[in-house]
Parts: C-alpha cells; structure tokens; sequence
C-alpha cells in the first residue's frame, strides 16, 4: 500500500531548495508558480471559510482528517488544468515536486487522498462553494479592471451526462434537440466581457432549459451593450434593452414565413464577430482541460465540474492579460 507522505524528504530543506531554484524550470512549473503569485488567496477563501464556519458542520468533509482549504482549492485547480481523477491527483501529487511545492505542503505533511477530495467536493457542491470560489475571484478580476463591463457577450454550451439515458443512474440531466440531433446531459452557461473575454457569469441548468432562460441569470443590465445569438431574441428583451438605454447586439431571428432581410443578414454577420468570442471559453475547456462531458450523476458535482473550469479559464485569462 503506497503511503500519503511525500516521498522527496530532502526536497524542502533549505539546501534542497537552493539547488532546486537553479533547475531549469518546467513549463508546468513556471505555471503554478505564476498562478501561485497572481492571486490572493487569503482574500479568495474567507468567505468560503466563513460559510463553512456558519454551517457548522460537526462532521468532517473529508472524514476523520481536515486540509488547509487552500490545499484542498489548490488541489481542484490541479484537477482541471491536468484532467485528473481522484486517485490519478493523489499520485501525481505524491510523485511530482511541482505540485507539492504549488500545495505549499512540507516533507511531513499528508497528502490528500482520493476520499478526502471527493468528499470536499461533495461539500462544495451542497453549500453551492464553487460558484462563491468564482465570484469571488471576480471581485479581483474586477479590482484589476479586467471586468469592465461595457459589453456582456452570453452563450451555453451543451454537456453529455456520463450516465447513458437509460440506466437510470442520474436522476438530474435530460434530454435537448439541437441542429436535429437528441443530447442528454446538461447545459453550461456563461457571460464574457467582451474586452478581455473573462467569464463574468455562470449558470449550469438541465439539457432542457432554453438558453434564453439562464439570460436575467449572467446578465446585470448594468452593461452598455449585450450580444447573444438567435436563440435570445424576443420581444420582451429587446423593448427592455431598448427602455434601460442598452445596445442591442442579440442577433435577429428569421422565421418560416418571415426570413431575414438583406440588412438583418449583413447586421448578424457583423454582430457575429463580437459574439463569436464567447466561443473562446468553451474551446479551451474542451481542447486544453480536457473537459469533454460531465463526470458525474447529479446535477450538484456536475456544475462544481463546469465552474471550476471556468475558474481556471479566468486564472488563465488573468495571466495572459497581465504578462
């Protein structure tokens, strides 16, 4: 039975971490270094600290052994960036010293096992910790001008269940047509800022909610312009985008006995430059973390799944827009 502690004893005496520094640094390294230094994390967890506090929840998430919440947050980021299972994570950490430095965790500390971090998930998804973990982050972003607000671009994204529809193993995804073709999963939700394509917003819904349903969720109306495909326009929205004094850039909707003007055409196709950014997020969850569908059968860890994602997109988005 392989054991918790790290293995590398020599690697974080002082001597161990001089030579260490003149290595020639990873790329993965360099990385979670950079992330390590771009945020504050104290600030990012205190309220996270404060709702579990105020939950007093007399039984441990992770069991009879509790982390540092920064190791177990940190821990989440390794998941995503590397696309890491349970078990997988507790062996990359045990084996690689980047992580172990990036955890912040000595030659005698225990490293979190598979239960620990399953069970913390399950802490974050029941008092909804993922989406304030987000939020909060935001506020830095925001501090740091990369939310700026003046214009909101809003899209979704379709997500396959793991389950298949008839095992009946989750009980929260159904079903959604899109192009003709039938999806059983979810749907993933978000806003960008249409300057530094942060995501601003997040919603995770069942397959069958529309689109157009999560709109008043990502967007504060507080924004000088809102971009949206086809799928968003309506009367109803339009006359309030018309009445607060914001830019309308949701494309137009042609219909079976209507179709699109000359003009309407030539308009969506210039909106579409603006809103074809939204894109950009779900390209990077899908291309480089991996994030190919749900992992899960509820509806809870599922969302934990998307936003952590689109956590580390905007941990991203961060480090691009600030070297």
């Amino acid at each position: 039975m392989r054991s918790n502690k790290i293995n590398n004893i020599d690697l974080f005496t002082s001597s161990a971490n001089d030579k260490f520094t003149k290595h020639i640094k990873t790329q993965s390294k360099q990385a979670l270094e950079i992330i390590n230094n771009k945020i504050n994390w104290t600030k990012l967890l205190r309220p996270l600290e404060e709702t579990i506090t105020k939950t007093k929840q007399n039984n441990s998430p992770a069991g009879r052994r509790t982390f540092d919440l920064l190791v177990i947050v940190k821990c989440f980021i390794l998941q995503s960036i590397y696309n890491l299972s349970d078990p997988r994570l507790e062996e990359e950490i045990a084996d690689r010293r980047s992580f172990q430095i990036f955890l912040g965790l000595n030659s005698s500390d225990s490293i979190p096992d598979e239960t620990t971090i399953c069970r913390y998930r399950e802490l974050f998804a029941t008092l909804e910790l993922d989406k304030k973990l987000f939020y909060e982050f935001n506020k830095q972003l925001t501090e740091l001008k990369l939310i700026v607000g003046k214009g909101t671009i809003v899209d979704a994204t379709i997500k396959q269940a793991h389950a298949k529809p008839n095992s009946n193993r989750d009980n929260d995804a159904d079903f959604t047509i899109k192009r003709g073709k039938t999806y059983y999963g979810y749907k993933g939700h978000i806003a960008i800022d249409e300057d530094s394509q942060v995501i601003k917003s997040v919603e995770f819904t069942k397959a069958s909610i529309h689109d157009s349903n999560a709109f008043d969720q990502l967007v504060d109306y507080s924004e000088q312009a809102i971009f949206a495909d086809k799928a968003y326009a309506n009367k109803t929205r339009r006359n309030k985008l018309e009445a607060i004094g914001i830019f309308d850039g949701i494309l137009a909707k042609g219909y079976r006995n209507k179709p699109l003007s000359k003009s309407e055409k030539k308009v969506n196709k210039l909106l579409s430059t603006i809103r074809n950014k939204v894109e950009r997020p779900f390209a990077y969850m899908k291309q480089v973390l991996q994030y190919q569908q749900c992992s899960y059968y509820d509806i809870g860890r599922n969302r934990f799944e998307f936003i952590m994602c689109a956590f580390v997109y905007n941990i991203r988005r961060l480090i691009t827009l600030s070297t």
